[in-house]
């Protein structure tokens, strides 16, 4: 009898340990947000070597938009200090996600932004890959990935898993769960984004998505790293023959001398403007990108765009260790890139970081 009993017990539990699974997965597959770690603005911790930080992050994933189940659905990243700063919109590069960049999005923390790494249809082949010489398929494929317009068998994401539906959403998420946060303020009533007080920002492909961006909205700001990987000889992405709603003066790019992409990445600064080919002088008196080890430029120096020299050992990682986790460590534990990280992070302005962040 106690043997039946027990086996009666067990059976009890494993049906409820089942029920509750399938509950939890009717909800993230009926488009409940999933949430894990700390709300906005976590007291901060100094990381151990190699350790890559976790705890000041509000980690999410967006549900369904508009019945549509988001793929791919990562988990997007947010954190903020002062409720006034203004916005960090992070997109990663091909088949990376937020949480590859977690030093980055730290760094733009303490420096008083909002933060929001955004997953996005990052998938498939590069953008480089997808398009090689056709200098209209960049701007086409990018249009696609920002609004879900313009789809084409290069690329074919719907209005509600584009970027702009998906960043309204999360806006939307993190005004519910930080209302004093100021998240708000970034999607006006009317569902218009105020791009004006947005920097956005992204490696490599996402780099590119960034300018394209700032090409096609008026934002505060956009810092491009390890990109836009768009020329390829003497020709590059179309959209850049153009003057755009945001001007090159708001406009940062580095990039690292051992990159393999980097001919074609030194290709699309000269388009745009970045490296004074289009008559803005460097602060030396001379085109070109500006150089560097990995120190900050002078204080009276403004350079769109540069190129550090940063031993990565094998020259192939050099395209992600300027911005990913695995950027090089000093003998502190802090990234090596650390200070000129802040020193485009400062070409816009933003609050005093409150007491108790470094």
């Amino acid at each position: 009898m106690r043997t039946h009993h027990r086996l009666l017990v067990v059976a009890v539990l494993v049906l409820a340990a089942m029920g509750l699974a399938a509950l939890v997965g009717a909800n993230v597959l009926g488009g409940q947000r999933v949430a894990e770690g700390g709300r906005p603005g976590q007291p901060h911790r100094t990381l151990e070597p190699g350790e890559a930080p976790h705890g000041d992050f509000h980690r999410f994933r967006l549900g369904a938009i508009d019945g549509e189940r988001l793929a791919p659905n990562r988990d997007d990243f947010a954190a903020r200090t002062s409720p006034n700063g203004p916005l960090l919109l992070f997109l990663p590069a091909t088949r990376a996600k937020p949480a590859d960049y977690q030093r980055f999005l730290t760094t733009a923390l303490d420096d008083g932004y909002h933060v929001l790494g955004l997953d996005y249809w990052n998938l498939g082949r590069t953008l480089s890959g997808t398009c090689e010489a056709d200098a209209r398929c960049y701007g086409q494929v990018q249009r696609n990935r920002f609004d879900g317009t313009r789809g084409s068998t290069f690329s074919d994401v719907s209005p509600a898993g584009s970027i702009v539906s998906r960043f309204r959403d999360a806006v939307a998420h993190l005004d519910d769960v930080d209302p004093a946060g100021g998240w708000g303020r970034f999607v006006q009533a009317d569902e218009d984004i105020r791009w004006q007080d947005i920097v956005v920002a992204g490696h490599s492909q996402g780099g590119g998505e960034a300018a394209y961006i700032a090409h096609i909205r008026p934002v505060l700001g956009a810092l491009m790293f390890s990109s836009p990987v768009e020329s390829v000889g003497p020709v590059h992405a179309a959209w850049m023959d153009h003057p755009g709603q945001t001007p090159a003066s708001r406009m940062y790019a580095l990039d690292d001398v051992r990159d393999e992409f980097g001919p074609r990445i030194t290709g699309s600064w000269s388009a745009m403007g970045l490296d004074g080919a289009r008559g803005t002088e460097g602060p030396a008196g001379t085109d070109g990108p500006w150089r560097t080890d990995t120190a900050p430029p002078p204080p009276a120096a403004d350079p769109h765009a540069i190129l550090t020299d940063l031993p990565v050992g094998d020259p192939r990682w050099a395209h992600s260790r300027i911005i990913k986790d695995s950027t090089p460590l000093d003998e502190h534990g802090d990234p090596r890139m650390l200070r000129i990280w802040q020193w485009m992070l400062h070409r816009f302005p933003t609050p005093a970081v409150p007491s108790g962040r470094s």
